[in-house]
């Protein structure tokens, strides 16, 4: 799937919202930022909910105003990954399995490359 290049600031409240694992409110998003203003997020986020980036799931309360909750609709992962070139994924992958001491990542990633074969070759 092709991604809306998110500028800095809406990368910043996205890796706010990707790193919590909770719903958060334009305050909340406020207060685990580095000094972004309340009116900056909440024009980036009515940008994110328009390209379909977050969603609403949520009201909750805020001091003592009612304030909408937020999360992300799509993954970190998903997001980066669509500004990828397939060369360069195998480079990555390639390069993270040379480098890696952790018997436990190589078995994990074993792991699912047997279960992707067997989805593909459906067996």
């Amino acid at each position: 799937m092709n991604y809306t290049q998110l500028t800095k600031r809406e990368s910043q409240i996205m890796t706010i919202l990707w790193n919590h694992d909770q719903e958060m409110s334009a305050n909340d998003i406020k207060l685990a930022s580095d000094g972004l203003s309340i009116y900056t997020i909440s024009q980036a986020l009515q940008y994110l909910l328009s390209i379909g980036y977050v969603e609403v799931t949520g009201i909750g309360k805020n001091k003592k105003s009612i304030a909408r909750l937020y999360s992300p609709c799509i993954s970190e992962s998903d997001y980066v990954s669509s500004f990828i070139k397939k060369e360069t994924f195998e480079e990555i992958a390639v390069h993270y399995v040379q480098s890696s001491n952790d018997i436990d990542e190589i078995t994990k990633l074993e792991h699912l490359i047997e279960k992707k074969k067997k989805e593909l070759t459906g067996k």
